[in-house]
């Protein structure tokens, strides 16, 4: 569908779903647990056996735990910028890291407010300091008790909690709970090096703390009656602090946990392997609230699938990746079971971002580099140039290994893919040349076609 700029900056927060027949005493309250850098295996019940998540698993017994959850951007803010607003980093001009929302952008927290939710927000938000001007509530620190006196009583609330666990830089001793190195999962995407599993335990030890204090909420929530008409929604911001990981496309960096739980509308224990994403997070949360979609969304409602009822299946999400401390252009497709990576920049090979280069991993990876110790698969890490066009088959090659795009029978789902990866970088503005162009061409001239 294609919109004008006039109809793209409008927005719309009439009531417009069955929910909005309920009175604003009785709308459900929103919980959004964000963790910072943190990719889809590493929570308890996403099978790692190591790690130690008792709170965020119990959201998951309770509800429901999506397989298949993918970021807008494998970096902080743009793609935080995605869950305020349901678009693209590009179609809102925040696709590179730290830039602020632009105060023209109407985001999910004017939609709530205006239908009588206090909104609120604890710690981090990483939208610029003029955003806090949005909200009814903001403090700095993740401290529950305050933000509960200064709840309204019997008024719906939206709280996100904006931790800063995962991220980099890990501080020994400050963690409730301490991981043994020797019996973290290290991905294989990595060397399995005594340096690489202290890393790694460290950052287990991270996420047990922003589980603790998922904890420490949920007590909060009970002792005031108030969990049974909550609506509980964790999720990561993207991919684990790690090479291969945060800063790139790969599955480490944009597929990360989601896990919802609303008592009485989430069946308990239902592992859901649709494509969602990111983009479809305030659009579910406007629908709870009853309050219509804005014309310049992106994302879809979820509410459907997360209550077994009817839904629209996606056949696609995409993700980019723009400058963090480096300029990298990039962007993704994930169609089905197949991913196309389109790097816009190949000449250059990969450049960890500067939290990744400063970390005991990436320097046990240049010491076993140095020593000739390193995997083939790992050396990859040094190439000088990449592919201009990556094609993975992520059921037979998860670890996105084996580039399909030369491959002479894949060649019509290649092109498939640039397609429609191409319709998307169209109709969301994206700043960058899309592959295809999507206008007729000459007479006389290669037919550059179009599929909506």
């Amino acid at each position: 569908m294609r919109l004008s700029r006039r109809t793209l900056l409008q927005s719309s927060v009439a009531a417009a779903s069955p929910a909005a027949a309920k009175s604003p005493t009785r709308l459900p309250n929103i919980v959004f647990l964000l963790s910072d850098d943190h990719s889809k295996p590493d929570v308890g019940c996403y099978g790692n056996p190591a790690i130690r998540t008792p709170n965020l698993d119990r959201i998951a017994a309770n509800g429901m735990r999506f397989e298949r959850a993918y970021v807008t951007s494998p970096q902080c803010s743009p793609n935080r910028s995605s869950i305020f607003t349901g678009c693209a980093p590009h179609t809102t001009a925040t696709s590179r890291l730290h830039t602020s929302l632009p105060p023209w952008e109407t985001t999910i927290i004017d939609a709530l407010k205006e239908r009588g939710y206090f909104t609120s927000i604890l710690k981090k938000h990483h939208q610029g300091a003029h955003f806090e001007g949005r909200l009814d509530f903001y403090h700095g620190e993740i401290d529950f008790a305050k933000f509960f006196a200064a709840l309204p009583e019997r008024r719906p609330f939206f709280l996100q909690v904006g931790f800063t666990d995962p991220h980099r830089p890990y501080r020994k001793g400050s963690y409730p709970v301490r991981h043994d190195p020797k019996s973290v999962v290290v991905p294989p995407f990595l060397p399995d090096t005594g340096k690489v599993r202290e890393d790694l335990a460290d950052y287990y030890d991270a996420i047990a703390r922003l589980d603790a204090q998922t904890g420490e909420l949920f007590r909060e929530l009970e002792r005031r009656g108030l969990m049974e008409n909550t609506m509980v929604v964790f999720t990561g911001d993207n991919g684990m602090p790690f090479p291969r990981a945060k800063g790139t496309l790969y599955e480490a960096g944009i597929n990360v946990p989601l896990l919802v739980w609303w008592p009485g509308h989430t069946k308990a224990g239902v592992v859901n392997r649709s494509l969602v994403a990111h983009v479809d997070l305030p659009a579910t949360w406007l629908e709870v609230a009853g309050v219509a979609k804005p014309a310049k969304m992106q994302g879809q409602s979820m509410l459907g699938l997360i209550q077994g009822a009817e839904y629209r299946e996606r056949e696609c999400v995409f993700a980019e990746r723009n400058w963090h401390d480096n300029f990298d252009p990039t962007r993704t497709v994930v169609f089905g079971r197949y991913k196309l990576v389109y790097n816009m920049n190949p000449t250059r090979g990969y450049r960890p971002i500067k939290d990744l280069r400063q970390s005991p991993t990436w320097e046990s990876i240049v010491e076993e580099y140095d020593a000739s110790r390193l995997e083939p698969k790992h050396q990859t890490l040094f190439e000088p140039s990449r592919p201009l066009w990556e094609m993975y088959d992520l059921e037979r090659d998860p670890e996105e290994r084996r580039n399909l795009a030369g491959d002479p029978e894949k060649a019509g789902l290649f092109e498939e893919l640039k397609v429609r990866l191409s319709n998307w970088m169209h109709e969301t503005f994206d700043f960058l040349p899309p592959p295809y162009r999507n206008y007729p061409a000459r007479r006389g001239t290669r037919r550059i076609y179009y599929m909506p």
